[in-house]
């Protein structure tokens, strides 16, 4: 998205070091001619980047240009432009003076931290100055009461865990946790290598709700706390018409006795009544259904209840222990009811298979700046390449891959004929209205209004180009989706190979937003395919206009 930044500010002159070297500043204006020649003039910048958002995955860059005018502007060649950038951000300039066209370019990274934030890019030449900010985005946190109704003078957990926009943990983030009327009421710690962190609390003695609220990566959570001596939670009375559990990831690593929590699996069960209507208060609790392999293991959530949320998920982690599994050895059943039940009993269940490896592999994912277009030019094709080493670095054949791909964000605007070609006007980016990921549309899902979820399912889709790994290793893959699409839909691709240790099987690719060809961009005598975004042009998520 190109956002356009203008400022009008004083001349831009050479100056002269003032110990007499005769050293030269290219950015503060200044007199004197012990430097040589004058420096070029520029009374204004301009700022435009490409994109106003980036997923906070840190494969994502934002590129600045630059642009040096004069008080009439016309574009000022060889004017010093520095550029910098907050919020730990990181800021590669392709030069230290503006081109012949009056140009220069900088590529912002995130860096190291990917919590959701603004940046804000400054560019300075002399004693003009200018800024321009984009947003960072993706962080969640989600937190699990375990048990969720505490009795007086006794102790709990709520269990949170981080993770950036493709779903991979954000370990060594800061969280706080407040909560009055508590022991502690405030703590303040970091998450672990799985994106976790435990709130151990102890209820007080006397009865009531207690609110616990977390903060970290930029975004929060909220949970109630009830301490009762016997549960208040009202029972389900609508009818669950579907009952699903799923892991991620669904090939986990053996764990350590030197790091037993080392690798674990986000359990998710969804609980949907009529009209696929979410259902929360569906009590739930975990188990691996008799572990008819011996494989071993425990949840996070060990063998409490746990209650589904207003979005009717209920969450655990299974932690796997020091043994290996078969390919899908390892069944995890979540066993609900629309009342309490005892520990053992599994009044009504569903399951999910796992894969428990020891074999240390590792998955990687990659592609190159090219895409193409069918034989029609209905549809782009975007290529990318997998790769499976094991724990030597050797390529690894006839590893079984699965691959699929989430649409997490839309974009609403239009392309503006420009002197250059086109320029994408972005008039907001948007959130997936499938918050639960199920294809369905739910209650309080439609923002927009228009009776669908945006974006749709189907707008982009991914397929293997071979679903083992070749000799050497590698297997291709390719997402494609209709031209008209093209920079208004984010994509997030994920590979994981059977048999492949821990996180290490399990990579993703982040396309924010999916490419469109540079030639179509150009020409400015043709509106492209996606001079409009389908999900909309008028700013505003709730708009569907």
């Amino acid at each position: 998205m190109q956002w356009l930044v203008a400022l009008a500010g004083a001349a831009l002159m050479a100056a002269c070091g003032g110990d007499g070297d005769g050293g030269c500043s290219l950015y503060t204006g200044g007199s004197g001619n012990s430097c040589g020649s004058t420096a070029p003039t520029a009374a204004n910048l301009i700022i435009a980047l490409d994109k106003s958002s980036v997923a906070n995955t840190g494969s994502d860059n934002v590129v600045a240009t630059i642009t040096a005018t004069d008080a009439n502007n016309n574009t000022v060649s060889g004017a010093g432009v520095l550029v910098t950038a907050d919020a730990g951000a990181v800021v590669a300039s392709s030069a230290a003076t503006t081109g012949t066209d009056g140009k220069l370019t900088a590529t912002v990274s995130i860096g190291a931290d990917r919590s959701n934030r603004t940046i804000t890019i400054t560019a300075k030449s002399g004693s003009v100055t200018n800024t321009a900010t984009f947003q960072v985005s993706g962080a969640r946190l989600t937190g699990t009461l375990v048990p969720a109704v505490v009795a007086p003078g006794a102790g709990g957990q709520v269990q949170y865990r981080l993770v950036d926009q493709s779903g991979s943990p954000m370990a060594n983030q800061s969280i706080t946790v407040t909560a009055a009327g508590l022991t502690p009421p405030e703590v303040t710690a970091s998450t672990g290598t799985n994106g976790e962190y435990v709130y151990a609390y102890t209820a007080p003695a006397t009865s009531g709700s207690f609110t616990v609220t977390a903060s970290a990566g930029g975004v929060g959570d909220s949970q109630s706390v009830q301490v009762q001596t016997v549960s208040t939670i009202p029972p389900v009375t609508a009818t669950i018409t579907s009952a699903s559990v799923s892991a991620n990831p669904s090939v986990v690593g053996v764990n350590t006795t030197s790091a037993p929590t080392a690798n674990r699996s986000e359990i998710r069960a969804l609980f949907l009544g009529a009209n696929n209507l979410p259902i929360p208060n569906v009590r739930v609790r975990f188990d691996l259904d008799s572990d008819v392999n011996s494989i071993g293991g425990t949840f996070s959530t060990d063998t409490s209840m746990v209650y589904s949320d207003a979005n009717g998920l209920a969450l655990s982690s299974y932690i796997p222990g020091t043994r290996s599994s078969p390919t899908k050895g390892l069944t995890v059943r979540a066993c609900y009811s629309e009342t309490d039940f005892a520990v053992g009993a599994c009044p009504n269940w569903t399951t999910v298979a796992l894969t428990v490896t020891a074999e240390p592999l590792g998955v990687s994912i990659g592609t190159n700046a090219l895409i193409s277009s069918t034989n029609d030019n209905l549809l782009y094709v975007k290529k990318f390449i997998v790769q499976v080493v094991d724990s030597a670095g050797r390529a690894k054949a006839d590893v079984d891959l699965a691959v699929s791909v989430d649409l997490p964000r839309f974009r609403k605007g239009s392309y503006i004929a420009g002197t250059d070609g086109w320029i994408q006007n972005e008039t907001s980016v948007c959130d997936s209205e499938d918050v639960n990921r199920n294809g369905v549309l739910e209650a309080g899902e439609d923002i927009n209004g228009n009776g669908s979820l945006q974006p749709g399912k189907s707008d982009v889709s991914v397929m293997l180009l071979q679903t083992k790994t070749r000799a050497d290793g590698t297997a291709e893959l390719q997402i494609q989706y209709p031209q008209s699409f093209g920079s208004w839909v984010d994509a997030v691709v994920t590979v994981s190979a059977s048999g492949v240790l821990g996180t290490e099987g399990r990579t993703t690719a982040v396309v924010a937003p999916v490419p469109v060809d540079a030639t179509s961009v150009k020409n400015k005598d043709v509106p492209p395919a996606f001079v409009t975004s389908p999900y909309g042009i008028q700013a505003g998520c709730a708009n569907p206009n």
